[in-house]
């Protein structure tokens, strides 16, 4: 063992070739060729899409759906041929090819096959009700089968709430015109009219049924078989689907009831229930998976809604009808119900603790006061009303007193004093020029500063002084007739009561600028008061003008005087020291 070597001999280090030697690395396998508009091409392949416009629209153009049961039937066949082709293309492409990306599209297109299936028909469904309703019930029971045959082949995982809502989906696009069509007789028939907005309604509600999966959160599609993310598996399925029902809502006003030109009875708040229902899908995927970006987008879409619901009631004298009959069925106008739906949304968006929920809530309370039952649009709004200022300031003051907030305490206060003086408009409380709501309001001012002790509090202590200053000052210049003639006695013992109250005020909180103010007050009355005295003694007295001037400027000069000793300093350094 000791004439084993200790050190094996090594080979020298490799030197890398030198940089005229290197040669590139080939390309990947699936690196697209060519760039801008061929990679784009290549990368997103867009020509399912294409070729599924071009066919569905040759095959309408070729077939009449007018009623006749061999046009018909053909057209279904061929439909259906052309989404079994497009399902077996996507087959083929997974189980040899993996290529899921374009697979993707392929799948989207599939359906939008079934809801091009599911339009297809109703004008035989109107003209010819039996094979209508034959084409509409085999479509649906094509469409099951392809979609189960196809996620059982490409071993595609779906879990059971969302396929559940997936088939009561495309239930409701092939049933719903099954149920309607007996009501096309009369084109004004009130069943008519609220089966063609009910369409949207129902959509809403079969959405919801994806609550349960949206609860299960992202873990629920785990290991799916596919390689796309969370959320963009299943949640473009549903989107795909969510703007199939836009779609649809404005296809079954424009079959089932024809107009002369393209009037129909739609009217954009036959959209509200279906999107206010995608919304609270949207809160609650928000709030389940943490996403703030979320939430605040569900926040803010409800604008949108509004404005939908004050696009009023549409183009044509029916749907201005139904428009009409609405307002009588429900007792509001759309805009109303929606801002009423909306509200709630936000209440409960709040007792669930979402961020910015309690700024949304504020803001529809705030609408809710100038939007009435009949209000429409913003050229009909009403005045300000009470009653919602006053669930604003007790949702302020609740919040206020929890989080111990001076901005909000107040905030409340002014939406208290607001409500009064909407309900007591026309009332002696609004008299003299709102004297009293002004006063009001500085008492608030004044009781919050007391009450809390935060940066704002003080803020508004010292603001609460120069007001008290101002409304006394006030009351000695402005005119009485100005003011609506007040009482006398008010007027003249009224910079009594301003001064009395800033001293008081200012030892209870221990502030000297109400002392200030005080004081302010005080030499404002008594100049004003000695005016009137000097006016009538100078009627007796030749000489009143030289000994007021003379005391005047003795005055000054002992102010003269004083600034040259230390006794200013000292009470600037007192001041200071003591607030």
């Amino acid at each position: 063992m000791d004439d084993f070597p200790n050190h094996l001999p090594q080979e020298p280090p490799a030197v890398p070739p030198p940089l005229s030697t290197r040669t590139n690395k080939a390309p990947p396998r699936d690196a697209p060729p060519g760039r801008g508009l061929v990679r784009f091409l290549y990368c997103q392949n867009p020509f399912y899409v294409v070729s599924a416009v071009l066919v569905f629209w040759g095959l309408r153009a070729s077939f009449d759906s007018g009623g006749e049961t061999f046009q018909s039937g053909a057209l279904l066949a061929a439909l259906a041929g052309y989404t079994i082709l497009l399902a077996a293309t996507a087959f083929l492409l997974i189980r040899f090819g993996k290529v899921w990306q374009d697979v993707r599209t392929v799948l989207l297109v599939i359906v939008l096959m079934f809801l091009a299936i599911s339009i297809s028909f109703e004008k035989t469904l109107v003209t010819n009700p039996p094979v209508g309703r034959l084409c509409l019930l085999g479509g649906l029971a094509f469409a099951i089968l392809c979609s189960e045959g196809l996620l059982r082949g490409i071993r595609l995982k779906l879990p059971p709430w969302f396929r559940a809502s997936y088939y009561s989906i495309l239930a409701l696009f092939f049933l719903y015109p099954v149920i309607l069509n007996p009501a096309v007789v009369d084109p004004n028939d009130p069943k008519l009219t609220w089966g063609l907005f009910g369409f949207s309604p129902l959509a809403g509600v079969a959405f919801l049924t994806l609550l349960p999966a949206v609860r299960r959160g992202p873990q629920y599609v785990r290991d799916n078989g596919n390689p796309w993310p969370w959320p963009l598996y299943p949640w473009v399925l549903f989107g795909f689907l969510g703007l199939g029902v836009c779609g649809r809502t404005y296809s079954l006003c424009l079959s089932f009831q024809p107009m002369k030109g393209s009037a129909t009875i739609f009217a954009p708040y036959f959209l509200v229930p279906f999107l206010f229902s995608v919304n609270v899908l949207l809160m609650e995927i928000g709030m389940v998976s943490r996403l703030k970006g979320v939430m605040r987008v569900a926040l803010i879409a409800p604008v949108g809604l509004l404005a939908l619901a004050a696009g009023g009631p549409g183009s044509s004298e029916t749907a201005a009808g139904f428009f009409q009959t609405f307002r009588h069925a429900l007792g509001a106008s759309p805009l109303f119900v929606t801002l009423l739906a909306v509200a709630a949304f936000y209440l409960v968006a709040w007792l669930r603790r979402v961020p910015y929920a309690t700024t949304a809530l504020t803001a529809s309370l705030a609408a809710a006061a100038v939007c009435g039952p009949d209000t429409v649009g913003l050229s009909t709004r009403i005045s300000p009303q009470g009653f919602p200022l006053l669930l604003i300031g007790l949702l302020q003051l609740w919040i206020a007193l929890r989080q111990r907030s001076s901005w909000r305490c107040l905030l409340a206060m002014g939406c208290f004093v607001a409500a009064m003086t909407c309900a007591f408009w026309e009332t002696s409380f609004t008299a003299y020029r709102g004297l009293i709501p002004i006063h009001v309001s500085l008492a608030a001012v004044l009781l919050v500063g007391a009450l809390f002790s935060d940066p704002f509090a003080k803020l508004l202590q010292r603001l609460g002084a120069a007001l008290i200053l101002l409304a006394g000052i006030a009351a000695l210049v402005l005119d009485p007739q100005w003011l609506g003639h007040p009482p006398p006695m008010l007027l003249a013992a009224y910079p009594g009561l301003v001064i009395a109250t800033a001293i008081v005020y200012g030892y209870l909180a221990g502030n000297r600028w109400y002392y200030a103010a005080a004081s302010g007050n005080l030499i404002c009355w008594l100049v004003v008061a000695g005016r009137h005295v000097y006016v009538h003694l100078r009627q007796t007295i030749a000489g009143l003008d030289q000994i007021a001037w003379g005391i005047a400027f003795f005055l000054v000069a002992v102010l003269i005087s004083l600034t040259k000793t230390d006794i200013p300093r000292k009470c600037v350094s007192y001041w200071r020291k003591r607030n």
